[in-house]
């Protein structure tokens, strides 16, 4: 059912005139409004009909005000409920906000009071819709399956994942730069018991020490230069959720002996302050730096690293899962599509040997810039083409023969024929090594037919088992 633009209200009242007189407000305000005289026709019309919020009398015959109350908060969660009431039933409304009403207004009621709770009931509710919507969408982007990958050692990332989500040790993960590290942690925690509570990211190596400090544990007024006011910290903010704590490698000494309080109390104190503070986090930390041999040069303290290392991911860099470049791409295409006003709709499998060949020092956070900006700079329905030169880096798109074959004497045509049977023998041993000699996938992909590609491989001495599992 369609909602109406300023909601739709049921009136429950076994009181004719408030009925009639309430009833006459709400439409002049743009409300949909539907009446019921007793609890009961408001549970049939709550069953056949979908409403934005109930104003309902606390004392009536039969089903009560309570009762009603108590009905709608396990068939309808959500769904508001102010409560009406005279002056001598004031305590009573005060119980049904206890257990669950929005508000309550006394009889005779003040119609601008009334329209003014209403209001603010709904859009509450409207918040909360929103929440619940923009949950439902985190839960869905962050769910295991839109961690992209079917490589065997990123199915190794989704196992740990769904094993630890559903407990409330520290996790540790480990990676290159640009790996996926936060997206993650962002698995772990909403795919957690947590999900409903915050997500609170803090970047370890992008602050000075002392704003570090102050924006982990939080400060009191007046503790430092600059301190106005009380700072809460991330610790607090993440209060019955998940703290991420991204680049925990470079988190100064000082400041690794507080979170091992945490970790082991669950306890901090603000900077300036005395007062002990009890938080319930949980720590998901991340690094790109190799903790132990930093233990080994003083640099990290071997008692928090135990902490955190209860359970450790370790996310493999791009150029150890090449397998799922294709997926990868395909996968920012369509996340992307939007930079070219959604016209790009292809990528040419023809651009993916050179992909395939390339060092991916940037990991996938790499490929993700790459791809928009070749989305962006693509003038028609397919990417034919991306740029992966960088300075330390030569153009694998055109390298020529590494044997030397081709001389400064050989004809134009000896030329351009071994520079094609070159690139032709590295097309094909990419595309093996990709889809694990599957002679009829390559052969779809390289529109061309099966007996095609098994001359070929017999031109070029190659044994497609010896790509297969």
């Amino acid at each position: 059912m369609a909602r109406h633009a300023n909601g739709r209200i049921m009136i429950v009242d076994d009181d004719l005139a408030f009925r009639i007189g309430t009833l006459a407000l709400l439409e002049d305000h743009g409300y949909v409004s539907t009446i019921a005289t007793n609890g009961e026709e408001a549970k049939r019309k709550l069953a056949e009909q979908q409403f934005d919020l109930v104003l309902s009398d606390l004392v009536m015959p039969g089903i009560n005000g309570i009762e009603l109350l108590q009905h709608i908060r396990g068939s309808h969660p959500g769904l508001p409920v102010i409560m009406v009431t005279g002056f001598a039933s004031i305590g009573t409304a005060v119980e049904a906000m206890r257990l669950g009403a929005r508000d309550y207004v006394t009889k005779p009621c003040d119609n601008d009071e009334l329209l003014i709770k209403i209001r603010r009931a709904l859009e509450e509710q409207q918040k909360d819709r929103e929440l619940r919507s923009l949950r439902d969408e985190v839960r869905g982007v962050y769910a295991f399956g839109n961690i992209v990958g079917r490589n065997s050692r990123m199915k190794e990332v989704y196992t740990l994942v769904q094993q630890v989500a559903g407990t409330d040790v520290p996790a540790l993960i480990l990676g290159e730069t640009g790996t996926g590290k936060e997206l993650v942690a962002k698995a772990i925690h909403y795919n957690s018991s947590r999900r409903d509570k915050p997500f609170v990211v803090i970047n370890c190596s992008a602050l000075a020490e002392t704003l570090l400090e102050s924006e982990l544990f939080g400060h009191e007024r007046g503790s430092f230069t600059g301190a106005h006011r009380q700072h809460t910290g991330k610790f607090e903010e993440a209060q019955g959720g998940t703290i991420f704590l991204d680049e925990i490698g470079d988190v100064p000494m000082h400041i690794q002996t507080k979170l091992l309080r945490v970790l082991q109390e669950g306890e901090i104190q603000r900077v300036g302050g005395t007062e002990t503070i009890t938080v319930d986090s949980r720590v998901v930390a991340a690094t790109n730096r190799d903790l132990t041999a930093m233990i080994g040069s003083g640099g990290f303290r071997e008692d928090l690293f135990y902490r955190l290392n209860v359970f450790p991911i370790h996310v493999p860099p791009l150029r150890e899962r090449m397998d799922d470049l294709p997926d990868l791409v395909d996968f920012f295409l369509k996340k992307h599509a939007g930079l070219a006003g959604n016209r790009v709709t292809r990528f040419a499998p023809a651009v993916l040997p050179a992909m395939m060949n390339y060092q991916w020092k940037g990991n996938v956070r790499e490929l993700e810039n790459l791809m928009k900006r070749a989305i962006i700079k693509s003038t028609g329905d397919t990417i034919t083409s991306i740029e992966l030169l960088t300075p330390e880096q030569p153009d694998v798109r055109t390298s020529p023969p590494a044997d030397g074959s081709v001389q400064m004497n050989t004809s134009f045509r000896e030329y351009l024929s071994t520079i094609t049977g070159h690139a032709e023998e590295s097309y094909l041993l990419q595309m093996l090594r990709l889809y694990k000699g599957n002679v009829n996938q390559i052969a779809k992909l390289m529109d061309i037919d099966r007996k095609t590609v098994y001359r070929k491989m017999g031109e070029y001495q190659i044994d497609p088992d010896s790509f297969r599992d």
